[in-house]
């Protein structure tokens, strides 16, 4: 029998913190469904797999592991690159193997932004393939602590704060993402120490559109001025972001009670606030008094099953 690998110092610590957060947000482990770990072959998802699949058997074992390559069309040449990187990986951690291939913007077109585009286009092939009666019960991604940062950042500037302060979810079924409390510093740590094999996509650092550009200039430069700006962003979006059973938004809350005309007690408030936190874009929830509550991509509108009756 095969030992059981030993991580580097920088592994150790980062299975450590995934596995501790898994635990307090109440994920059972180790998992016992079969599980899709989304792979771009950019360094942040090359190190999950590579995490999870050699040194996260406390959290699942890696027979259950299957690598998820998704072709978004943008550029053929890379694609095709970047699936053999995936793939190539995937037979190294003796782990499943999937790919598809997304429709690119030329073809059929979710967003007139490429980037909201592809995460639509995703996301619909996460709830295809993962979810209760798939054959995949989560999808786990690469999102990490800097992301996290940047999307409050970003909802801050669009005027979105008040509404979507939440920043990102840890538990957003079918998508579990494990690495919320994790830094790219640690990321990029990780794929040296274990020698990760990743692709650098360029158009990240674009500064002609203003994502590279506050990644490139902007953020180094604010964080050289106010150290740890990024991991304080992520702190007070965590605050509400990582369980996704957190208490329901007061301003919701008060915009439910208005509409329906009573006051919620905590029983009610409790048992909404988990039915809201699983709601998807999109997705309706029915109120008394025949209102619904419907999802949006930036907050949450009430309106009235019949067109043209929405409060």
């Amino acid at each position: 029998m095969q030992s059981y690998p030993k991580p580097s110092a920088v592994g150790g610590t980062l299975i450590r913190k995934v596995i501790a957060q898994c635990k307090k947000l109440e994920v059972t482990l180790p998992l016992e469904e079969p599980v899709l770990i989304a792979v771009s072959g950019g360094v942040d998802s090359m190190v999950l797999a590579h995490l999870l699949a050699r040194y996260g058997r406390r959290l699942i074992d890696p027979s259950r592991i299957t690598l998820l390559h998704l072709d978004h069309g943008w550029r053929p040449e890379s694609g095709k690159e970047e699936k053999s990187l995936v793939k190539n990986l995937a037979k190294e951690l003796e782990v499943g193997f999937r790919s598809e291939k997304l429709d690119p913007p030329s073809k059929t077109l979710m967003s007139k932004n490429w980037e909201e585009d592809a995460r639509l286009k995703r996301t619909k092939v996460f709830d295809t393939l993962a979810g209760p009666k798939q054959k995949w019960k989560y999808v786990f991604t690469a999102h990490h602590l800097d992301d996290l940062a940047e999307t409050l950042f970003f909802r801050f500037l669009r005027g979105e704060i008040f509404e979507q302060n939440k920043g990102i979810l840890f538990n957003d079924p079918p998508v579990l993402r494990p690495f919320l409390q994790v830094s790219k510093e640690e990321i990029r740590a990780y794929a040296k120490a274990e020698k990760v094999p990743f692709l650098e996509d360029p158009t990240n650092l674009e500064t002609d559109q203003f994502r590279g550009l506050y990644r490139a200039r902007l953020m180094p430069h604010l964080i050289r001025h106010f150290p740890g700006l990024h991991k304080t962003l992520a702190t007070y979006a965590n605050r509400t972001s990582l369980n996704r059973e957190s208490p329901l938004d007061n301003s919701l809350r008060v915009a439910i009670e208005s509409a329906i005309g009573i006051p919620l007690n905590r029983a009610q408030r409790t048992a909404l606030s988990s039915k809201v936190s699983q709601m998807k874009v999109g997705e309706r929830l029915s109120l008394p008094e025949g209102l619904q509550l419907k999802r949006l991509k930036n907050g949450y509108f009430i309106e009235t099953p019949e067109p043209g009756n929405s409060r």
